[in-house]
């Protein structure tokens, strides 16, 4: 046998002697998989489930309005209710804004219950099932509603407190007598009065937890998000529930509106009274539905998106729209002769 005969001969042994060496390890994994699976399922499970204790445990002692609340006990949210004393009913100002999935155990005169997409705290009712289901509903539909902007959102429950009377409402948010909701994005938090339009003021808040989440850690503008929370508000209510906009809008078309530089420029409502700020809204509303009108999302979306990547306003519009949007003061100009378009038209109908 020659020298190369002899080299490949080697060779050939030398790999077969390493096959038979990892089917023997192979096998042996094997065997060992098959005698403790339970204990590596255990391993895999046990971090999740901390995960989701700690999550879902009550952990107050938080700060608001610069004064500490104490700590609430250790409570479990599965199927559980706290019903209303029968005695000496009294709210206590607990409310917390904490990191998201920690919050307090429902104070007196809450019921609470855990769905697929909410933790709910209720004041004086029991959480029934037609209200989970409606919620889930309300849920499933709008994420569907709201693409592509609910793509970039984390699974996380939305806490969600509803609230049967003003003044607990009131004492919980400390916001302004007219409001009857509000939400924590940070937090995921939606805390908002049932009332009869509470669907639609419903998706108006939850519209605020995934389009104004799109744009974290940054914010939106103000403009931008109470005008797409109301027009999503509006796809859920009747044209009842929307007279308040059209009322508006013919004052918009008659050039009665919030001068449209200070009307971008509001970074809180919460010391405006609440005439100035119904139509503040209005307006926000016709803004947004003239970007959407007419166009595909996908420019509303990639306006969205720059904004978010910190263009200013103008290149965001015109980088979106092309011209002549290209400035605050052409969005204002396209709006206003867009209002009118409508007015010539609705006469030609007629």
């Amino acid at each position: 046998m020659d020298i190369t005969n002899r080299i490949n001969f080697s060779l050939v042994l030398l790999l077969a002697i390493l096959a038979i060496f990892i089917a023997s390890e192979s096998f042996k994994d094997k065997k060992k998989a098959s005698q403790r699976p339970l204990a590596v399922a255990m391993q895999k499970i046990t971090p999740k489930a901390n995960e989701l204790k700690q999550i879902f445990s009550g952990s107050a002692g938080e700060e608001y309005q610069g004064t500490t609340v104490a700590s609430a006990e250790p409570f479990s949210y599965i199927n559980e209710e706290r019903p209303i004393p029968l005695d000496n009913f009294k709210v206590k100002n607990v409310f917390t804004k904490t990191k998201r999935g920690n919050w307090m155990a429902p104070p007196d005169g809450f019921f609470s219950a855990l769905t697929n997409n909410y933790l709910i705290y209720r004041e004086k009712l029991e959480i029934t099932p037609e209200l989970k289901t409606l919620l889930e509903h309300i849920h499933g539909n709008f994420v569907l509603d709201i693409v592509p902007f609910s793509m970039f959102s984390k699974f996380n429950r939305v806490f969600l407190m509803l609230f049967r009377t003003k003044q607990t409402y009131t004492t919980y948010t400390a916001k302004p007598s007219w409001s009857i909701a509000t939400t924590d994005i940070d937090s995921q938090a939606v805390y908002i009065m049932e009332n009869d339009d509470f669907e639609g003021n419903f998706v108006h808040e939850l519209t605020h937890i995934y389009f104004d989440g799109f744009f974290m850690p940054s914010y939106s503008p103000l403009w931008l998000s109470e005008g797409f929370a109301v027009f999503m508000q509006t796809q859920a209510q009747t044209p009842a529930e929307t007279r308040w906009i059209k009322k508006n809008t013919e004052s918009f078309r008659a050039g009665e509106y919030i001068d449209f530089k200070e009307f971008l420029d509001v970074k809180s409502l919460k010391d405006y009274p609440k005439s100035d700020v119904v139509m503040w809204y209005a307006q926000a509303y016709s803004v947004v539905s003239f970007l959407l009108k007419d166009k595909s999302r996908d420019e509303f979306y990639q306006f969205c998106k720059n904004l978010k990547e910190g263009m200013p306003l103008g290149r965001a519009l015109y980088r979106a729209y092309g011209m002549p949007f290209n400035t605050a003061e052409a969005l204002e100009y396209a709006w206003q002769a867009d209002l009118q378009r409508n007015i010539k038209t609705t006469k030609k109908a007629k």
